[in-house]
């Protein structure tokens, strides 16, 4: 604990480290330099540029091959089937439907000329590839496309990523003519993959494959590429294949990958299970004495991928992809198995925490800034201790508005939760282990609690908990039960999964010492309780915020690894006694065989007993509890 204390104070007081300088832009083609690239280029610009004028737009995977293996290793979704191979053969349907297709235009993106010159040859790349038409005279544009805007968004390399905006302009988009319900695309996550690193333990064999220009593979329509054109240095483009920002892309582009992802599985007959893909990542990992069975799955990948047509991207840039191996970034984390830690590697981590400071320092914040930034935080918070207690304010934000636009402000609670963010990832990143599942041995520490809602109908209701030679009785207060204690409008004594919450507080509070250390357990019969601990957080309730994050404070505090789970009511003896004793039927409590009860019930923190009077969001109670504990015994971090 000293030494973490010690991390803590060099993280607070030192910089916050910057992602590294971008590299120096190597253009691919030699063409002039424009003094200003917002007007035409001359003629002699374009003498100098690739040209595709008569397009052929054919999809990069062969449909014949890729339905007779998918056939061949027993693909069961025939009309996923037929849809993908129809998308290859005669170009995909991007789904913009009715007045969203007739023709419109929208200016190119302030940050398009930021990084005119990277733009520019990136837009030369895709025409010499066949991906891209053009350059046309804009006398040579046919009166129906849309021409849509082009953005960017600068590469840590030193090239660009050319978007075309399908969102604008607004009412009279592409996109806002597509049902995304209609492209659905599931996808890994960093809790997924933690899930398959648990299974194949430390030493696990990891690897990671990934598509080279996935989107690329597959082609559009001749009726859907007129939605498709930009302009750039006074002439016309339009792009053949799937975009970058378009609505459908990703579903349209997953239902392939998953179908080759499945033809492969089967060959290589790696289980499923073991595989996380995200986009066009596919990451897996086995045990460490199933190193043959990774490196099969590597080798039928790339033998099926040669087969089909599908571009991989070389194993030379580690971020992108590696053989197997104990040490690799996958989904923006670097991972070691046999040191069985993490890392966010050091450009990632440096972009995220000045996106943060720079959020802390505001007053306000764009709507489509914070969603980036949430985004980001909660593809970590798996891997974050205690990140799950401290997102609901930043979730809060997220949600203010649904306009890009809008101005979101920056509330105390927010800079709070953020400077945890900022100053945990400063901390820990990099010596920290990768979290695991505990199984709950025989000897943990097991304590059954139960709540009953407020009411004046009966006298004593309250919540009441029992271990072995352990009981505890909390009475509600008048105002709780006759219904004038109120939050957000609503009666506390209504709030079932707070009150429930009450119970397991009460124990790692009055029970400290027994807990310290120890595998807890502690069953509720309420299961919207069991599932707001789980995930950290309510978005409806401030009380069950306040509680779950006391939880979790004074149970760091002592040590302990709790788990809160459902248990049925009144099933065990247990059950029953803390059901009784939240009733105010506290004759039960000597009626128990067995469990060897304590003559008095434990002292519950004057903190609880405060807050139990006047409840209300309380983000520091947790805090509140260990102080006053910490008076009479060691509490971790004190």
């Amino acid at each position: 604990m000293a030494d973490w204390k010690d991390r803590y104070k060099r993280a607070r007081d030192w910089p916050d480290p910057l992602p590294p300088a971008k590299k120096a832009f190597k253009p691919k083609f030699l063409l002039p330099h424009l003094q200003d690239y917002r007007k035409d280029a001359p003629a002699g610009f374009w003498e100098l540029f690739p040209e595709n004028l008569t397009p052929v737009a054919q999809s990069w995977v062969c449909p014949t091959k890729l339905k007779e293996l998918a056939e061949l290793t027993g693909y069961r979704d025939r009309e996923i089937l037929n849809k993908v191979c129809e998308d290859l053969k005669n170009g995909a349907d991007i789904g913009c439907k009715g007045d969203f297709r007739e023709a419109s235009a929208s200016q190119n993106a302030p940050s398009a000329f930021e990084y005119a010159e990277e733009v520019t040859d990136a837009i030369a790349g895709w025409v010499s590839n066949g991906i891209v038409a053009g350059p046309f005279e804009r006398a040579e544009r046919p009166a129906d496309v849309k021409v849509n805007g082009i953005m960017c968004r600068a590469k840590p390399n030193g090239t660009a990523r050319v978007i075309l905006n399908l969102s604008a302009p607004s009412g009279r988009s592409v996109n806002e003519g597509i049902d995304a319900a209609e492209f659905p695309a599931t996808m890994g996550s960093t809790e997924k993959w933690l899930d398959i690193l648990r299974k194949a333990g430390r030493g696990a064999i990891m690897l990671k494959i990934d598509w080279s220009e996935a989107y690329k593979h597959v082609h559009v329509r001749a009726e859907d590429q007129k939605l498709q054109w930009f302009s750039w240095l006074g002439k016309d483009f339009y792009e053949l294949r799937l975009v970058f920002g378009g609505a459908s892309s990703c579903g349209i582009y997953d239902r392939l990958a998953k179908i080759v992802l499945h033809i492969v599985t089967a060959i290589a007959h790696f289980p499923p299970s073991m595989i996380c893909q995200y986009l066009d990542d596919v990451c897996a990992a086995a045990a460490a004495n199933q190193h043959g069975a990774v490196h099969d799955l590597m080798t039928t990948y790339h033998k099926v991928a040669k087969q089909l047509g599908v571009r991989l991207a070389p194993t030379d840039d580690p971020d992108k992809a590696f053989p197997p191996s104990t040490h690799g970034t996958v989904l923006g984390v670097t991972y070691d198995t046999e040191k069985w830690t993490w890392d966010i590697p050091r450009e990632k981590a440096g972009r995220l925490l000045q996106q943060i400071r720079e959020t802390m320092d505001s007053q306000e914040i764009r709507q489509d800034e914070m969603w980036s930034l949430t985004g980001r935080l909660l593809h970590y918070m798996p891997l974050m201790p205690g990140g799950r207690f401290n997102i609901d304010e930043v979730l809060k934000a997220n949600s203010f508005a649904e306009e890009k636009e809008a101005m979101v402000p920056i509330s105390q609670g927010l800079k709070r939760q953020l400077w945890f963010w900022l100053s945990m990832i400063k901390t820990i990143n990099g010596c920290t282990g990768i979290p695991v599942d505990l199984v709950p041995p025989q000897w943990q520490v097991e304590f059954f609690t139960d709540a009953a809602g407020g009411t004046t109908e009966s006298s004593g209701r309250g919540s009441g908990g029992v271990a072995p030679g352990f009981w505890f009785y909390l009475p509600w207060t008048r105002e709780i039960n006759n219904g004038t204690a109120k939050i957000d409008g609503k009666k506390v004594g209504r709030k079932l999964s707070a009150l429930e919450l009450v119970g397991p507080l009460i124990c790692v509070s009055a029970a400290f010492e027994r807990c310290r250390s120890m595998n807890t357990l502690i069953w509720v019969d309420n299961m919207g309780s069991v599932i707001i601990w789980r995930k950290g957080y309510s978005m409806k309730c401030p009380l069950c915020n306040t509680l779950v994050k006391a939880i979790a404070t004074v149970a760091a505090g002592s040590g302990c690894r709790l788990e809160i789970r459902k248990t049925r009511r009144r099933a065990t003896q247990g059950a029953v006694l803390a059901d009784e004793i939240s009733k105010g039927n506290l004759s039960a409590t000597w009626d128990a065989a067995g469990w060897n009860l304590a003559a008095e019930p434990a002292a519950i923190p004057k903190a609880i007993l405060k807050w139990i009077c006047n409840p209300v969001g309380d983000p520091d109670l947790g805090e509140k509890i260990l102080s006053e504990i910490s008076e009479r015994t060691r509490v971790l971090g004190r």
